[in-house]
């Protein structure tokens, strides 16, 4: 029994031994090809990370928010804008007045300007107030309190859809960014780390572009806009009180005189032209009439008087009075 025992002993240590060194293949194999494994993912992370975003687009156009599955009446972003035109008797104490509305409901002004009443146009304001989108209604209704209101405009538009597409996309920008940080502190070649820090670099911007683009529409969502234009009753007469004393009428009547001069100046301006022409014409007129007269007299000796004139018959008095008298 004894030769027995040793001749079984090495068998045993025989197949113990080949289980032994296939174990150790077998872990072999596993490590190698969990090391490729690494390699081709960290290869694949450098050469970009679209396949990340992408990634992440679908698994949020899968999620509820993105499918529109949650659109109920507490989820909807809604972009209000809005024009109001009053007539009102004092512009610049209503222009108050809505400041004053604007900042007690928790919005802002962001514009302003007033123009005075003169002769020829009536006093104005208009301003550019922000409200809260809650508060629209009730800040239209105060307003109406102000003068009358010739028009109001309001206008909402949804941007529901446009804000949850910007959140998966910066979402996927996030995700995407943590990606390329966590692959980077992992590089070890310089070639592996500029191109990582290059993408890293570009996809940070790209976030930080729709993180304000998404703040800007959060903004107009939180806080309506509303455009007031006040417009006071009509034309302000011009103020024209009378002189109460000799200076102020020696005054009055001094400007008076120039203005009455400056109106003859201008009158006589535009007419001189048309008397020039019309001095002319009646100077050849004269001219052509007296040569014609001249014409008409014919043998009528140079000097002596024009027949049928006053000159004439006094020279025929004379003669007469000069003739010696041949009566009987």
């Amino acid at each position: 029994m004894t030769t027995t025992g040793h001749r079984r002993s090495p068998r045993r240590w025989a197949v113990l031994t080949a289980a032994l060194v296939t174990a150790g293949a077998l872990l072999t194999a596993c490590s190698a090809g969990g090391d490729e494994a690494g390699d081709q993912a960290g290869a694949q992370s450098l050469a970009g990370s679209s396949g990340d975003e992408q990634a992440v687009a679908e698994s949020d156009a899968g999620s509820p928010v993105a499918s529109g599955a949650d659109t109920d009446a507490d989820a909807r972003q809604v972009v209000q804008t809005g024009t109001l035109r009053l007539t009102v008797e004092d512009p610049r104490r209503a222009a108050d007045a809505v400041v004053d509305l604007a900042e007690r409901s928790g919005g802002r002004v962001d514009s302003r300007s007033e123009h005075a009443a003169t002769e020829g146009r009536a006093g104005s304001a208009t301003l550019t107030i922000r409200v809260p989108s809650a508060e629209v209604s009730a800040t239209v209704d105060a307003l109406r309190d102000l003068g009358r209101i010739d028009e109001i405009a309001l206008d909402a538009q949804d941007v529901t859809a446009a804000a949850q597409d910007l959140d998966a996309r910066i979402r996927g920008l996030e995700l995407s960014v943590a990606r390329m940080s966590d692959l980077l502190a992992r590089t070890a070649t310089t070639e592996d780390i500029v191109a990582a820090e290059n993408a890293l670099t570009e996809r940070q911007t790209r976030l930080e572009e729709l993180q304000a683009q998404r703040a800007r529409l959060a903004d107009a969502v939180a806080l309506s806009t509303l455009t007031v234009e006040l417009s006071g009753p009509g034309v302000v007469p011009a103020a024209s009180p009378g002189p109460t004393s000799f200076v102020g009428g020696l005054a009055v009547g001094w400007q008076s005189f120039v203005v009455a001069l400056r109106g003859t100046l201008v009158v006589l301006g535009v007419l001189l032209p048309w008397l020039a022409f019309a001095g002319a014409v009646t100077a050849l007129v004269v001219a052509a009439v007296r040569w014609r007269r001249r014409r008409s007299a014919g043998g009528t000796p140079v000097g002596g008087p024009v027949p049928g004139s006053a000159a004439a018959a006094l020279a025929e008095s004379e003669r007469a009075q000069t003739r010696p008298d041949t009566t009987p």
